[in-house]
């Protein structure tokens, strides 16, 4: 690689002077220049760049060496003007061009001259001009010696800085090296190093695990050490326990020692019968066991010393008769609370225990609560007795009675319940047969009221009394019960009976009692106003009525498969915690079963009295003034039965319609068998058995329905009263339907009913009679109730329907009829014989037929109008009302197409058409208001 910008040159010369053998010169810069060998074959710098061709990085390795050393200094012979060396210079390094008058410098290598012939050649002395600064050129040869030298200097100039950079590279390569020594020998020593490290290292993993070896050993020792100590323990606490147990008296209980020592002798006595195995381990158990009971011994004997003698302080004390009632209450139970803090902990360890050693143990349990009941029973049933004394239980009224009564005993049950928790965790099977112990001396007195007590209103204000007792028991912290319950209610609390007449018929208690005034049980049982419907049974009777019925859940849960009552309102009830409360439902069962009983009983003797056998009053069938009493509101509008019914609101989903009875003004308007019947079963449906009551309305409402049969004929016998008649079947059969629609559901029947498809469910049982085996749209209909009661109902307002609507069709059609009648007569005897003109005839000319249109046209007006005013007073629902009023459009416009298609089929055409069409008729009829 050539410098930029140098000439090549295509062959050497001969340095100059490489043939002389001329001596230096004092002056030169240097010694002779030493001659730079010709190769053989001599090629220009290009071809040794192409030839030899670099790499980049070598390329980049020389342009990084140019970068660095291409600005050199010159040296210093080159940057004086004119100064000796006295030294030999180098000898290849040119002399630079000297001043122009100076000679050049002594001894620069020139080709000398031709001595002169007058000396001899071997004379050297003489001082040879310098060709590369000759003085003159005289001769060529002087010419070509300063020309060669020239050549010579610029070759010299052109390879300097490669030589001086091959030098400084030689220099370098060798620092290299004597660097690469220098990491050879440091490499050498780090792995000898290294080799002194493994052999650490390998010294110190051995020393680490012998002390590891040690440390482990040592730990194997301890744990041994510790575990033989624990175990010892188990052993040597026998001599402790018995040393505690001999000490003398029963306060050794209430020692602070005592109760840890109960606790250490359960852990021996568990851990030395897990290990069985262990030397003299089963006398130590028995030793140990003898122990324990000996130590639940003394705390039966403490705490049955303890209680008797707190009774018979306290009962020395009630004697005192000027003692007031909050110091008894206070002897009575502030003061065996106050024992609970000191007696509750050491029953709680035998009650803990008892479960461990049964055999043992449960003896002592079971004396422990037999001195308790018999202390409190001492105590308590002389009060007990003197409180119902006090409330005259043959006397007073019997609601009254039960209310008082047993408010009393559950208030003194729940007291009693409480304070034998504060002392015992178990127990409850001895604790409710001292309770029930405690209600006897009430129902004694309260049974044979119940079972000899007439009034079917006062048994429901008994099983409302009780059912309420019940629901109020409930406690909200009560995990295993999942309950309803809202504000009581007396569903029966309104008689029908006492409607109009100031007497109940069922009040036939003793003088003196106060019955459920109207005026009390409206705010109980039901009220009636504007835009809101007092529920007559509230949520407090479905959890009454689940109450009642726990008998019959079982038997809907194994047929219906479900686990779920088919009521869907009786609560299945989960194991209960051990004295988790007080279940004041079997306390007061008996009694309510008794109540039950009789309620069914006298229902079942007033449905046979007063509704299979019932004989109409006077005024009972006075229709239709009976209806405008009580159907019109104050404002003179008409009120729809659906409100009159006392339908449920919107928000109550939880009673069907059934039990939602209108009020006692609505119900006037009813015959006196429907209103009982529905009364009877709004009544037995809280506080019966789903089974009895079910069986009891199956009953009810085919007598009801037989009853109002009767009661519709001898309405239409009276004159001018058939259709009065067939309207007060087809009303009160459609309140029976609506009431008792809903006692087809069963697994439903919290679900509300959709009573506005009332008029859907008539319309299909007016189109197809397949529809009366079922409510198809509007009822819920249970496989498991047989349908004869529902059917018969069913059945019997479809031919009530029918029938009133087939007797406005005659009544508006009757001259079409009789009209037609005699033509069919004519016609058909015609046919016989020779045929005739019926025109023709006297009473069949066309004068005869427009005067019969035109008294049919003010007939049906009349009567149509007349049947529709009456339709809506008597069912008082527009709805119901617009379902009728079709059929008997569609009948009567049926009728007279016949007498239109006979007028055109045996007159002419003037005649015919001065008559309507049946389009025009039933454009009429739905003209007429």
């Amino acid at each position: 690689m050539s410098r930029a910008g140098t000439p090549p040159y295509q062959a050497r010369r001969a340095p100059f002077g490489s043939n002389l053998n001329l001596p230096s010169t004092a002056g030169s810069t240097s010694t002779s220049r030493v001659p730079t060998p010709l190769g053989r074959g001599v090629i220009s710098l290009d071809e040794w760049e192409s030839k030899s061709p670099l790499t980049d990085e070598q390329l980049q390795s020389i342009s990084l060496v140019k970068e660095k050393f291409g600005q050199r200094p010159l040296p210093e012979k080159f940057t004086k003007d004119d100064q000796p060396v006295a030294g030999p210079s180098r000898p290849s390094t040119p002399i630079r061009r000297l001043p122009r008058g100076l000679s050049s410098p002594v001894g620069s290598p020139s080709r000398s001259p031709q001595p002169d012939s007058k000396f001899p050649t071997s004379q050297l002395s003489v001082p040879v001009a310098d060709p590369l600064h000759p003085t003159n050129i005289s001769t060529p040869q002087q010419f070509l010696d300063h020309f060669t030298a020239l050549t010579l200097s610029t070759e010299h100039e052109q390879d300097s800085l490669y030589r001086d950079h091959l030098m400084e590279i030689i220099s370098l390569r060798e620092k290299c090296d004597g660097l690469i020594e220098l990491l050879e020998s440091g490499e050498m020593e780090v792995e000898e190093m290294l080799k002194a490290l493994a052999y650490v290292e390998e010294r110190s993993e051995s020393l680490r695990g012998a002390c590891e070896d040690l440390l482990e050993e040592q730990t194997h020792l301890l744990t041994h050490t510790s575990q033989l100590a624990h175990r010892l323990t188990f052993f040597t606490f026998l001599e402790t326990a018995q040393k505690m147990l001999n000490n003398p008296g029963n306060n050794l209980v209430l020692s602070p020692d005592f109760l840890p020592m109960v606790k250490r002798l359960d852990e021996c006595l568990g851990y030395l019968g897990e290990h069985r195995d262990f030397k003299d381990a089963e006398l130590y158990l028995i030793r140990y066991q003898q122990c324990m009971t000996r130590s639940m011994t003394l705390i039966k004997l403490y705490f049955v010393s303890v209680v008797k003698a707190m009774g018979q302080e306290i009962a020395k004390r009630l004697g005192d008769k000027g003692l007031s009632e909050t110091a008894a209450q206070a002897l009575l139970y502030t003061k065996f609370v106050s024992l609970s803090q000191s007696l509750r902990p050491l029953l709680a360890e035998l009650e803990a225990r008892v479960s461990s050693s049964p055999d043992e143990l449960t003896p002592l349990l079971s004396e422990c609560h037999a001195a308790w009941i018999t202390t409190r029973q001492s105590l308590m049933g002389g009060r007990v007795m003197g409180e119902v004394s006090g409330m005259d239980p043959n006397g007073s009224d019997l609601v009254d009675l039960t209310r008082s009564g047993c408010g009393y005993l559950k208030q003194t049950c729940l007291d009693e319940f409480n304070l034998f928790k504060h002392f015992f965790l178990s127990g409850e099977s001895v604790l409710y047969g001292y309770l029930e112990t405690l209600c006897d001396y009430l129902y004694d007195h309260l049974r044979p009221r119940i079972l000899h007590e007439p009034s079917l209103q006062v048994l429901c204000g008994v099983c409302t009394v009780l059912q309420a007792l019940m629901v109020q028991d409930i406690s909200d912290e009560d995990p295993d019960e999942e309950v309803l319950y809202s504000p009581a209610s007396t569903p029966g609390g309104i008689s029908p009976y006492a409607i109009k007449d100031g007497d109940d018929y069922f009040s036939s208690g003793p003088g003196g009692r106060p019955r459920l005034s109207r005026q009390n049980s409206s705010s109980q049982s039901f009220g009636y106003g504007r835009g809101s419907v007092m529920r007559r049974q509230s949520s407090f009777a479905s959890l009454s009525r689940s109450m009642s019925r726990q008998n019959s859940t079982s038997h809907h849960n194994n047929r219906n498969g479900n686990g779920h009552a088919a009521s869907g309102r009786t609560v299945q009830r989960r194991k209960r915690k051990v004295l988790g409360r007080l279940h004041i439902e079997i306390l007061l069962k008996m009694v309510l079963q008794d109540a039950q009983t009789r309620l069914v009983f006298r229902a079942q003797a007033l449905l046979s009295n007063d509704v299979e056998y019932y004989v109409p009053k006077e005024g009972d069938l006075n229709y239709p003034e009976k209806l405008d009493e009580g159907t019109k509101s104050a404002d003179g509008k008409l009120v729809q039965r659906s409100r009159s019914l006392g339908f449920m609101d919107d928000g109550d989903d939880d009673e069907p319609a059934f039990l939602t009875l209108p009020p006692p003004e609505a119900q006037e308007s009813w015959y006196p068998s429907l209103r009982v019947t529905l009364w009877i079963l709004s009544c037995l449906y809280t506080y019966v058995d789903t089974a009895v009551f079910e069986d009891l309305a199956q009953e009810a409402i085919p007598v009801c329905r037989k009853s109002l049969s009767s009661a519709s004929d001898l309405l239409s016998a009276k004159k001018d009263k058939s259709m009065d008649g067939k309207l007060f079947l087809v009303r009160h059969l459609l309140i029976l339907k609506e009431m008792t629609a809903g006692l087809g559901l069963e697994a439903g029947r919290y679900k509300r009913r959709d009573w506005s498809n009332l008029g859907d469910f008539l319309k299909s049982l007016l189109d197809n009679a397949g529809t009366l085996l079922g409510y198809q749209r509007g009822s819920i209909v249970k496989a498991e109730f047989a349908p004869d009661a529902r059917t018969d109902v069913d059945r019997n307002l479809k031919i009530a329907c029918e029938d009133l609507i087939s007797l406005v069709v005659l009544r508006s059609t009757l001259p079409l009829k009789t009209f037609l009648d005699r033509c069919t007569a004519y016609l058909a005897r015609s046919q016989k014989g020779v045929s005739s003109d019926l025109s023709g005839q006297e009473f069949a000319k066309s004068e005869q037929v427009k005067m019969i249109h035109s008294e049919f046209k003010d007939l049906v007006s009349v009567e149509f109008g007349l049947w529709k005013k009456k339709l809506r007073g008597y069912l008082e629902d527009e709805d119901t009302v617009m379902v009728l009023i079709p059929p008997a459009q569609n009948a009567i416009v049926e009728a007279y197409r016949q007498f239109h298609d006979l007028v055109r089929a045996e007159y002419d055409f003037s005649t015919a058409a001065g008559i309507m069409t049946p389009s025009g008729v039933m454009t009429l009829l739905q003209g007429i208001p």
